[in-house]
């Protein structure tokens, strides 16, 4: 028994200490990738040794020897004056040798330490073409296979063009090559994904795209070493529907990455709303069993408006979500999310899978309801826009063993809104529209993103829906946008999702090469949004330079100024604002600000009055004109003004400016209640107000402040003590 817990020991150390390699060999193949695109190439070579030897190769090893004796050979032939017209050619190649065998080292450790589903096993190529039969054995073998030899290149590319494999079976290809990018940077996998692509077959090009996407994206620093690349980009480039498309794909991508704010928002707001409704839904639902309508599920129910109608709130958050699920957002992640512990997620394959009617997991489904058929439900799924592959197979799942109620509410408003969609859909198709195509691609993107973020298996692959996530910065962008007016849409997304860090990046191309008003304002706000408010003035300021006139342009010029403490500069735009509108009261009362600002405690009051008297219910112009009247000696005036103030909604420093006045007006008692009152505030202390005292209190001629300020504060503490205030 000792000997069996002794080696069950051993066991687990052994696994965690494989656990820390893990991480530590991703570290090492990342600095050694770095080294190797920055052309440090004897710092890269150290870190491959030492990948080599965690994998359990000899640093000797015959491929690192001959890198490293060819740098060498390179180096001293160079440092020698002799002139080489092959050596950007040649250190290419070395660079593009050493990211190999970095990949090939960190792959084997993976293999040989590692259980994950990603890694594991040892995939036979199938002998017969994909189908329903052996589709998951393609995906495997596709998917961990590190580099696609001429044999299996040449089978792979000769499915393109083959009539007699399905468009899924093609989808589901397209998939494993881009996942096995993922893991084993390969060249003529790269090159696959563009043939697929440029076949243009439908359900099937949309896929290779992402695919090529995301392969770019995540292999940007490296991706330009091969020639084969810069071949493609220039196809790409001559592609009249690409940008489009490219456009497309990056549009869906920033809605993935705002998921987590939708997900949020129908948790908090929407899900609570229509729990409390539900009950009243039910048994409206109870009360139709019991008639005899047959129609079955065509008909809707004619009361549920009624539910919504009286909860105005929720009628607006649900055309808020639905506006937002037409346009592409991923509404259904926090629904499904709990719907992916079916056997059939189990298998890494199916979370790509393509959604098809005639997929042995759907066609052997039942329900428990004989007038709820399963092959009609499938059908509208098939063709349902709203709804992603996998979230169509979760829903086909739960389908099968919910309740009869649950299946007549769903089955009475699924049909009738999956025909409305799909006659959206057909027009789109007739019509040719290319939303019709690309929700294929909005499709697809779900599908990747439920992967990577609820599958335990993404976190074997690189980070690709990154919260930051800069598309400009990649060479596809550069392929698929050469001027910056076809930048625009994709700025103006960011911008209007609030992705203002990676809005600026594209609008400042643009401001570069095609400069305008509008543009420069974005510029600035979103610098001003992301707190930069030296960048923010700047920029407002290259657009004073197209148009000197523009109200919100001066009002925010005057923000800038202020919020840098410049307030006679700010003082000067609100000015001409304040010429522009002049019943303005939020210019009037930033000039107003402005002035006190710049101790002008009559000028400012000019303004205060205006606001009051145009808005009398504006209650928080009262603390300025009570800080100015008391500044400017209007000691009667800030008194009437105090006791407003006070009935509002005061502060700790109202109380303590009440004190001020009343100390000014020779009021030492109520001075001294309203010092007192201040401490009711938990922010306050005695310290805010020996700083008060100091700084705020206008003394008259002749007073002794410093000693009258510390009797105060000790009257006031014995106070507070006494009655045990605090």
């Amino acid at each position: 028994m000792p000997i069996i817990k002794n080696l069950f020991i051993i066991f687990a150390i052994e696994n965690i200490l494989q656990t820390m390699n893990k991480f530590e060999i991703f570290t090492i193949h990342g600095q050694a990738v770095s080294h190797v695109i920055n052309k440090r190439i004897f710092n890269a070579i150290d870190l491959i040794k030492q990948l080599a030897e965690q994998s359990g190769i000899s640093a000797a090893n015959n491929d690192i020897t001959i890198a490293e004796q060819t740098y060498r050979l390179m180096l001293d032939y160079n440092m020698h004056g002799a002139a080489d017209p092959n050596r950007a050619a040649i250190l290419c190649q070395l660079q593009i040798s050493l990211l190999m065998m970095a990949d090939s080292y960190k792959n084997r450790f993976l293999r040989k330490y590692t259980s994950s589903p990603v890694y594991s096993g040892r995939p036979v190529c199938p002998d017969t073409k994909p189908d329903k039969t052996n589709l998951p054995q393609w995906f495997t073998f596709i998917l961990q296979d590190e580099n696609a030899s001429g044999d299996l290149c040449n089978t792979l590319e000769s499915f393109i063009t083959d009539d007699k494999i399905t468009w899924y079976s093609k989808s589901l290809i397209v998939s494993a090559m881009t996942m096995s990018l993922l893991l084993f940077f390969d060249i003529a996998k790269v090159q696959l994904l563009y043939k697929f692509y440029a076949n243009n077959q439908e359900q099937v090009w949309q896929r290779a795209l992402v695919g090529l996407f995301v392969v770019f994206y995540v292999y940007n620093s490296r991706i330009t070493l091969y020639k084969e690349v810069k071949d493609i980009l220039a196809k790409l480039k001559a592609d009249k529907k690409f940008t489009e498309r490219y456009e497309t794909i990056i549009i869906q991508f920033i809605r993935s990455i705002n998921t987590d704010k939708i997900t949020k928002k129908i948790k908090d707001e929407i899900i609570p709303e229509v729990t409390k409704m539900m009950p009243g839904i039910r048994d409206k639902m109870k009360a139709d069993s019991l008639s005899n309508d047959d129609k079955g599920f065509e008909d809707k129910n004619p009361d549920w408006g009624d539910y919504f109608a009286n909860n105005h709130n929720l009628l607006n958050k649900l055309e808020e979500i639905s506006k937002l699920q037409l346009e592409g957002s991923d509404v259904f992640l926090n629904s499904f999310a709990m719907l992916k512990s079916f056997d059939f997620f189990k298998p890494l394959v199916n979370w790509f899978v393509p959604f098809y009617r005639n997929n042995s997991a759907v066609t052997g489904l039942s329900t428990n309801d004989d007038k709820f058929k399963m092959k009609p439900f499938a059908a509208g799924l098939e063709k349902a826009p709203f709804m992603c592959n996998s979230d169509k197979y979760s829903l086909c799942l739960s389908v099968s063993s919910m309740p009869q109620d649950q299946l007549n509410l769903m089955g009475k408003y699924f049909f009738a809104e999956v025909d409305q969609m799909n006659e959206i859909s057909q027009e789109d198709m007739l019509l040719r529209k290319p939303e019709y195509s690309y929700k294929a691609i909005t499709q697809y993107i779900q599908d990747l993103y439920r992967f990577f973020k609820i599958n335990e298996a993404g976190k074997d692959f690189p980070e690709v829906f990154e919260k930051e996530f800069y598309p400009a910065e990649t060479v596809m962008y550069d392929a698929a946008f050469p001027n910056a007016g076809e930048m625009r849409k994709v700025a103006e997304f960011f911008f209007a999702n609030e992705n203002y860090s990676q809005a600026t990046g594209i609008f400042h191309k643009i401001s570069q090469e095609a400069p305008d008003f509008e543009v420069f304002q974005k510029l600035g706000y979103a610098a001003q949004k992301s707190g930069d408010i030296v960048t923010a003035l700047d920029n407002y300021l290259h657009a004073q330079l197209f148009n000197d006139s523009q109200l919100w342009n001066l009002k925010k010029i005057g923000w800038c100024y202020r919020r840098l403490k410049q307030p006679d500069k700010a003082l000067e735009f609100y000015q001409k604002a304040e010429a522009l509108d002049p019943d303005n009261l939020s210019i009037a009362t930033a000039i107003g600000r402005c002035h006190l600002e710049l101790d002008n405690y009559e000028d400012a009051l000019k303004y205060y009055f205006k606001v009051e008297y145009l808005e009398p219910k504006n209650t928080k112009v009262l603390r300025p004109i009570c800080w100015c009247c008391y500044m400017s000696g209007r000691y009667e005036q800030a008194e009437k003004y105090i006791v407003k103030l006070l009935n509002s909604n005061p502060e700790a420093e109202d109380f303590v400016l009440a004190g001020n006045v009343m100390r000014s007006l020779k009021k030492l008692d109520k001075a001294l209640d309203y010092y007192i009152k201040a401490f009711g505030f938990n922010s306050f202390d005695m310290k805010n107000l020996e700083d008060s005292l100091k700084t705020d209190y206008r003394a008259s001629e002749g007073e002794d402040v410093s000693g009258d300020n510390y009797l105060i504060m000790d009257y006031i503490y014995y106070k507070l003590k006494e009655n045990n205030y605090k």
